[in-house]
């Protein structure tokens, strides 16, 4: 009877103290998991912490997971696959009218150059070209007032589907390849970007490039040698006429060999007729050469998309 009543005065003493804890662990509230940054663009790692960020990224876990978050400007930049290369270069000269006014011009010759050296820089190891209407990102070069000491080279990255301009690096503009090599290189470094193409298949690609541009311009230049030699072929006499031009009076020739008082015009007439079948001869044999190289250059095993 005694222990059982000492049992049931421990119970009572002891339950307070009891309903006391577990109310406190009730109260405790789950720690919320830390909030992805709404700053940032994240993906979720399939169970890879070990990531290392490039590029401003950064590891955040959440939970038990791991996300790989960017800076939203370098996300547009990890996640595009295409780009095109656009150029814009302007130089002020003397109008050239008698005033004191200058005038501004494209400077084309620079807008050709610096796009060649993009193009040969190790930027399409990283994304593939398109056209600017159709890629993801444009990247705009601008050099303007080359020749000024104080000359800059800019390079602009826009996202073509916002418009927004997600990446901008400008330096003095000193040897034009070196400013290019540059600005591509630190752009893909902030981009965070892995290659998508070993060097071996760039410098494939490359060399099909100017493959495929001389075959481009052979083709060009024979068609329109082949049109100009059947033309003279199938119009003889017209083509012997604008031979004859070339060597003699516009009157000589519109006698076409006959005589005028008595005055014999042949001798100008026949030697413009075997003027013109020997450059036609050699015409022949240059398309031949040319068909050659066109067969040579289509075997290289390049082709165009």
């Amino acid at each position: 009877m005694a222990k059982g009543l000492l049992f049931a005065l421990l119970v009572l003493f002891a339950l307070p103290a009891w309903s006391q804890s577990t109310s406190q662990q009730k109260k405790t509230p789950t720690p919320k998991p830390v909030a992805l940054p709404e700053d940032m663009d994240c993906e979720k790692l399939k169970g890879d912490s070990e990531v290392t960020p490039v590029g401003g990224a950064t590891v955040v876990k959440r939970g038990a997971d791991y996300y790989l978050c960017r800076p939203k400007a370098s996300s547009v930049l990890a996640r595009a696959k295409t780009a095109a290369v656009v150029v814009h270069s302007t130089q002020t000269i003397s109008c050239g009218d008698g005033s004191n006014d200058n005038c501004i011009r494209e400077d084309t010759r620079t807008e050709r150059q610096i796009e060649d050296l993009a193009n040969k820089t190790q930027l399409w190891r990283y994304f593939d070209s398109a056209s600017p209407s159709k890629a993801d990102l444009i990247l705009q070069f601008v050099a303007n007032e080359r020749v000024s000491s104080s000359a800059q080279i800019v390079l602009s990255v826009q996202d073509s589907d916002s418009g927004d301009w997600s990446y901008r690096e400008a330096r003095s503009l000193t040897d034009i390849e070196n400013d290019v090599n540059r600005l591509i290189d630190h752009f893909i470094v902030k981009s965070g970007r892995t290659p998508i193409k070993s060097k071996e298949e760039l410098e494939r690609e490359q060399q099909c490039a100017v493959i495929l541009s001389q075959l481009a311009s052979l083709k060009s230049q024979y068609e329109k040698r082949r049109s100009d030699y059947e033309f003279k072929n199938s119009h003889i006499l017209d083509a012997q006429m604008e031979e004859c031009n070339l060597h003699w009076k516009d009157w000589v020739c519109l006698k076409r060999g006959g005589t005028d008082n008595g005055v014999s015009y042949a001798k100008e007439w026949n030697e413009s007729g075997e003027e013109l079948h020997r450059k036609l001869s050699l015409e022949y044999e240059e398309l031949k050469k040319l068909e050659q190289q066109i067969d040579v250059q289509s075997k290289s095993g390049c082709s165009s998309k």
